[in-house]
């Protein structure tokens, strides 16, 4: 059975603005507390989830009495943590200037999730993170993870996942790692049969739809463009309007019938890859890539505008949390109907 309230109870850590926590809560679950650093992701997290506690600031700061003042002695059945990944990323400037940066700090933030773990003592555990986390340190923090996982009594696993294969109209691997002590296997999703296509999840978004804000485009940027076709990169433009770009999608425009590429923090940047709109003549506005991320249209990202770009860019799409909170009720369901 679930707790008291009906619920199975979440902790959200490294939430940002929300959209792990938000997938499970879509199946039912209800989220204790969250935590963020980034002040403009905690605003919109607290406008759009007026009833969840939230702590802001360092998550090393966050007291076992802060946590208690809370959640009292409710027991928690899930901790979720999308553990920032720009460290592990393996796009962007690391790679263009062949730098290791290994050595960064962010990379042991995973050590402060298995402190809070430590305090709520979960039966479900979820981290999630880029690609780059499976090759950082050749493998030593995915290592360093399970083992952490395993000391503690949790049976560990994890799995390379693509969004667009779980309704997710977005080509976006992510790594789940799952872990429970419960005596259950580790149940990841199934695959949908069918993607959904960029061209349809940018439908009929209303015209007053908050964040729908469009960025105008001026001079060699409009008329780079202006010339390209649904699927096209600047590798299409005529020579004197190519560009010196070795991101292979720069100016790409987005093919509608199939899965957008990956949404980064600058998706309003024709230079960062496919992130023009399938017809108009501009980049994607911060609505239609929530569209993308799978956020409801009501759904409002607070911040300055380049703010918002970088919480869509940043969050997990609901519906790839969906799919996996889906495994991990069943797992629950099963443990108590078994007390």
């Amino acid at each position: 059975m679930a707790n008291s309230d009906g619920h199975y109870s979440v902790v959200d850590l490294f939430a940002g603005v929300g959209g792990l926590a938000m997938g499970f809560e879509e199946n039912g679950f209800k989220t204790l507390f969250a935590n963020d650093f980034d002040e403009y992701a905690a605003e919109t997290y607290k406008y759009n989830h007026k009833d969840t506690p939230f702590i802001d600031g360092d998550v090393s700061k966050i007291t076992e009495k802060q946590i208690r003042d809370i959640i009292g002695d409710k027991e928690v059945d899930l901790v979720v943590g999308g553990i920032p990944c720009q460290s592990f990323s393996m796009a962007g400037y690391r790679i263009r200037k062949g730098i290791d940066n290994s050595d960064d700090p962010r990379h042991f933030l995973y050590k402060e999730y298995f402190r809070i773990l430590d305090i709520v003592k979960p039966k479900v555990a979820i981290i999630e993170n880029v690609k780059g986390i499976l090759s950082s340190h050749n493998g030593g923090i995915v290592k360093d993870i399970l083992l952490s996982f395993e000391n503690r009594g949790y049976k560990a696993d994890y799995k390379l996942l693509d969004a667009s294969d779980y309704g997710v109209p977005q080509a976006r691997e992510r790594v789940i790692i799952m872990a429970n002590k419960i005596g259950e296997k580790n149940i990841f999703p199934t695959k949908h049969p069918n993607k959904v296509s960029v061209g349809e999840a940018l439908k009929d978004i209303p015209e007053n739809a908050p964040n729908h804000e469009p960025r105008k485009l001026t001079g060699v940027t409009l008329k780079r463009v202006q010339m390209l076709k649904p699927g096209q990169n600047w590798t299409n433009l005529p020579p004197e309007l190519q560009t010196k770009s070795i991101h292979s999608g720069a100016y790409g425009r987005i093919d509608p019938t199939k899965p957008s590429k990956t949404l980064t923090t600058r998706f309003d940047t024709p230079s960062v890859g496919y992130v023009t709109h399938p017809y108009e003549d501009r980049t994607l506005t911060v609505r239609e890539g929530a569209r993308i991320q799978t956020f409801p249209d009501d759904f409002v990202f607070c911040g300055p505008r380049l703010k918002q770009y970088k919480q869509v860019g940043n969050a997990v799409p609901v519906k790839l949390s969906y799919a996996v909170s889906k495994g991990v009720k069943a797992m629950l369901d099963d443990y108590y109907e078994n007390q």
